[in-house]
């Protein structure tokens, strides 16, 4: 099955249910990820790890599993020591990793798909940017820095692009266009700004979510479109925006509700009610289709979701 078809299902039907947060899932099998490419070095040292979260996150319900590359980048790598070369054979590996779990947990005459995870330039500084969008590049530096990861998740069998945690307008233009000429589908989601739950949300770079939809509108690549790694709070008036600007299914995939300090590079407790309390029918009525979790949701949350989603 492709992601468009599983989408044109899930309009009939329920909400596409989608993995948590792979980092989270892999912390609490007590792997230490404070390394530049967090997630991603699991796949070059511990391929065994990102590959049993995956399968957790399968085995809870979700649909399309997220592969460990949203921090596996040219920028990353160099740091690293790693060669270029061999970052592409990395971030490939994170496709045929996720493949595999995903082709052991499909139930028969069912289908999980594999999303090639593409993070902002922000995610490669490793300072917490992805949340603030306060860096600046040109599109033809954007293209640069994406492409390599985009083609090799795309030569390694991805079967659609998830370009997520967003922050900024510009960066999503010049990640849009790489799409089209790569030629795989994908869903674009963005972090917002402020901490308000009553006013229209907004993109960390001050862009309005009128804005995204705007263009998104002129892709042909796009297949969804919404928000992730949000508190869940945010969740409803970001759909209720977007759903007046489009009428392409929503996605939403949000944190657990704690609040990430990009400062310290840590998250903490929040005020957030859990999984079981997210308003998964409000989100669906508004037209979600594609629904998940992010940063610090682990598969029990997801086996959560699946069954509220399931009634």
């Amino acid at each position: 099955m492709t992601f468009t078809q599983m989408l044109t299902l899930a309009e009939a039907a329920a909400p596409i249910v989608i993995d948590g947060g792979l980092g989270s899932a892999a912390e609490d099998r007590g792997i230490d990820l404070d390394h530049a490419l967090w997630s991603a070095e699991l796949i070059r040292r511990d391929p065994d790890t990102p590959r049993a979260v995956h399968t957790a996150f399968a085995n809870a319900g979700a649909r399309i599993l997220t592969t460990a590359s949203y921090q596996a980048t040219p920028l990353g790598f160099a740091a690293a020591g790693i060669s270029a070369e061999e970052g592409s054979r990395i971030i490939g590996d994170s496709v045929r990793i996720a493949r595999t779990a995903a082709d052991r947990s499909a139930a028969p005459g069912t289908s999980i798909l594999v999303a090639g995870s593409v993070g902002p330039y922000g995610a490669a500084l490793g300072d917490g940017a992805e949340y603030t969008g306060s860096y600046h590049r040109s599109p033809e530096d954007y293209t640069a820095f994406h492409r390599p990861r985009i083609e090799a998740l795309a030569e390694a069998g991805a079967d659609l692009l998830a370009i997520e945690t967003q922050p900024r307008l510009d960066e999503i233009r010049a990640l849009i266009a790489l799409t089209e000429d790569i030629g795989l589908p994908a869903w674009v989601t963005v972090t917002l700004q402020g901490t308000t739950d009553t006013t229209a949300p907004t993109m960390p770079d001050g862009s309005t979510l009128a804005d995204l939809a705007e263009v998104v509108a002129a892709s042909a690549s796009v297949y969804a479109i919404g928000v992730n790694c949000v508190r869940p709070s945010l969740v409803t008036p970001a759909l209720s925006e977007l759903s007046k600007h489009t009428d392409l299914p929503l996605i939403a995939y949000p944190n657990s509700g704690e609040t990430y300090d990009a400062d310290t590079l840590t998250w903490h407790d929040g005020a957030e009610p859990g999984v079981g309390s997210w308003p998964v029918e409000e989100w669906t009525h508004l037209g979600a289709r594609i629904i998940g979790g992010c940063c610090r949701v682990r598969p029990d949350d997801i086996a959560v979701l699946a069954e509220q989603i399931r009634r």
